[in-house]
């Protein structure tokens, strides 16, 4: 299994772990800090979310997340970024907002992803993180991007580095077919057929441009949802999101 392992200089990496014991959270405080300065509003107390997520032994060169124990009553997003590296996260809570709810997602080393209709609002504890991610006119709805293109404006910050207050206009469109991109093992080709795609491109050059970004929208649990999406915090930092377990017949 591949976790976060933290550095000498006190932010988190992804390292490969032999018999590593997976899927428990081993420092909490940032995870509280950040709680607080979210506003942990409304769903699932964190010690339920704890108990989520299982101690189990895996030996090396084995994938964890594809053999982990699931709690059923639990949501999960399995996550693999760049060089294949997974983990999986477990939904904390759900935060209302006007412009879509907002999705918070813990991994087993206290990362966390927020997600709102599927893209990345806003990130802790990765390489990179995007931080106060603002959009400046609401998303469009996906059934309404099959329509048409739609344009988005989107301003974010991120980390290390301390670059504030970037600028991407995103255009938003469906996408005929299958994208180019490697897909993981657990996304089959037959499977990805079946999704409907977009593609969000940006129009920045130089050192913000980022590859676009990919969604598959398909139904889940009895709802639309983004069950698939490949996003990038920078050129070389990508991660492949993928709701967890894959529903065998989407529609």
């Amino acid at each position: 299994m591949l976790l976060l392992q933290k550095s000498a200089l006190g932010r988190f990496s992804f390292a490969a772990l032999k018999n590593s014991t997976v899927l428990c959270f081993l420092h909490w405080g940032a995870v509280f800090l950040f709680l607080f300065l979210s506003g942990c509003s409304s769903g699932t107390l964190l010690s339920d979310v704890t108990g989520a997520l299982y101690k189990q032994q895996f030996g090396s060169g084995v994938d964890a997340t594809l053999n982990a124990p699931l709690n059923s009553a639990f949501r999960y997003l399995r996550i693999e970024a760049t060089g294949g590296r997974s983990a999986l996260l477990v939904l904390g809570y759900i935060d209302p907002h006007p412009k879509g709810d907002i999705e918070v997602w813990y991994s087993a080393d206290k990362e966390v992803v927020k997600l709102q209709n599927g893209r990345i609002v806003g990130t802790a504890g990765l390489p990179v993180d995007w931080r106060n991610v603002h959009f400046s006119n609401t998303p469009p709805g996906w059934e309404d991007v099959k329509l048409a293109p739609q344009t988005v404006l989107r301003s974010r910050d991120e980390a290390p580095g301390y670059r504030y207050g970037i600028a991407d206009q995103l255009t938003v469109e469906k996408f005929a077919g299958t994208p180019a991109i490697a897909l993981p093992q657990t996304l089959s080709s037959l499977m990805a057929r079946r999704y409907t795609w977009f593609r969000e491109s940006s129009t920045n050059v130089g050192r913000h441009a980022l590859p676009a970004s990919w969604y598959a929208v398909a139904t889940y649990h009895g709802s639309q949802a983004v069950v698939y999406s490949f996003q990038c915090l920078e050129p070389q930092f990508c991660l492949s999101m993928q709701r967890w377990p894959v529903e065998k017949e989407p529609s």
